[in-house]
């Protein structure tokens, strides 16, 4: 399922056109006038009463779309409830989604809960990965996608081909005129004359599912150890002071650093989320995306830094010639790993050290600018 919802954010992305004309953002908007323009929108609550004569893109918490969508509609947010009609694709992702209204295309949709109303009906074919998908609507394409449980109430015109980790349930009103395909644990209870083509039916062992899950986990740990260390004998070979001025300079200030990281986090990670949504910032966004996995490697190497300055007085001992520094760093580094493996607590302290790592990364830059500065080098 997780590989099939990388897919589909790729598709949900990636099929977004690289234009802007009106963009708007506030804590609390609404948007009452018809506008003739694509729109971009992006806030906390937001509301969207009159017509859109082109392409909505729209951002927040909660958001209301009660006006008509004469081209297409893509919205991320928490909460979303599309009662206007849209003449073109909606694609979303959302914790919460309903359909109301009825949809010219396709619907591409990544959510917690995701409802096609009873009065909805979707021209063309829903792909979906989603804990919860209740289609009471009609759809005339196909119904693809990887979900916790369907409900399955209304008509499909076309095949229905998904993959369900908990059940399926097929009311006798529902309507399939095509062939049923699914894969699950349990083999469902399908009524009769409910579908009109074939049922096919592949039965999945949870103990397997879970031994490749764990293979992956261990896989990823392990590739993700090796990355960063690699990182560390560079850092190491061709600048062993850098590190040890981070080690000493997080353990004079790991509140402060802490601070920064989170923020850094938090601005790097809204700030893309956000450039993607306004479209022409694309390409930006996909350079912060990439600064942030440099520095989500970077970071655990400040970490065992900085927690090797707790073992060693770097100030009263040359200790850190660097084979002996680097041992330290990797006794260190593995420590981190192996923290993270332990369930829960494991996983919070974890954190808790990366963001620190990220401050200790900040700050060194901040420094170093300020070092360069002062030598008028800037």
């Amino acid at each position: 399922m997780k590989k099939f919802l990388i897919v589909l954010a790729s598709v949900f992305l990636f099929s977004i056109p690289a234009y802007a004309i009106n963009i708007e953002t506030g804590d609390n908007l609404r948007i009452n006038d018809d506008i003739l323009d694509d729109s971009y929108f992006a806030s906390a609550n937001a509301q969207v009463n009159g017509n859109i004569l082109g392409d909505l893109y729209i951002f927040g918490g909660n958001i209301f779309i009660k006006g008509n969508i004469f081209e297409d509609l893509v919205v991320i947010g928490g909460k979303v409830n599309v009662e206007g009609n849209v003449s073109g694709d909606l694609r979303v992702i959302g914790g919460q989604v309903s359909v109301y209204g009825n949809i010219g295309d396709d619907i591409v949709v990544v959510g917690g809960q995701v409802d096609i109303a009873k009065d909805s009906v979707v021209n063309g074919s829903i792909l979906a990965g989603a804990g919860i998908l209740t289609v009471d609507g009609q759809v005339k394409g196909e119904l693809r996608g990887a979900v916790g449980m369907l409900f399955l109430n209304g008509k499909i015109f076309d095949n229905v081909t998904v993959t369900i980790e908990d059940s399926i349930i097929i009311s006798e009103t529902a309507e399939i005129y095509g062939d049923l395909n699914y894969s699950g644990l349990i083999e469902a209870n399908i009524p009769e004359n409910v579908v009109k083509g074939e049922i096919n039916f592949n039965e999945f062992q949870r103990d397997s599912i879970m031994d490749d899950l764990n293979k992956l986990f261990f896989l990823q740990k392990l590739l993700s150890f090796i990355a960063a260390m690699i990182l560390m004998i560079l850092f190491v070979i061709l600048s062993p002071r850098a590190l040890v001025k981070a080690g000493e300079l997080t353990k004079e200030n790991v509140v402060k650093s802490f601070g920064v990281g989170l923020l850094t986090l938090i601005a790097g990670l809204m700030g893309s989320i956000i450039l993607m949504v306004t479209v022409v910032g694309i390409p930006i966004a996909i350079i912060l995306f990439s600064i942030l996995l440099i520095f989500y490697y970077l970071a655990k190497v400040f970490v065992a830094a900085w927690l090797v300055t707790y073992i060693f007085d770097f100030k009263r001992k040359k200790i850190w010639v660097r084979f002996r520094y680097a041992i330290s760093l990797t006794i260190a580094l593995l420590l981190y790993y192996l923290l993270s493996l332990i369930p829960v607590v494991g996983w919070i302290v974890n954190i808790i050290l990366f963001i620190i790592g990220i401050g200790s990364l900040v700050l060194v830059k901040v420094e170093y600018f300020k070092y360069l500065k002062s030598k008028k080098m800037l």
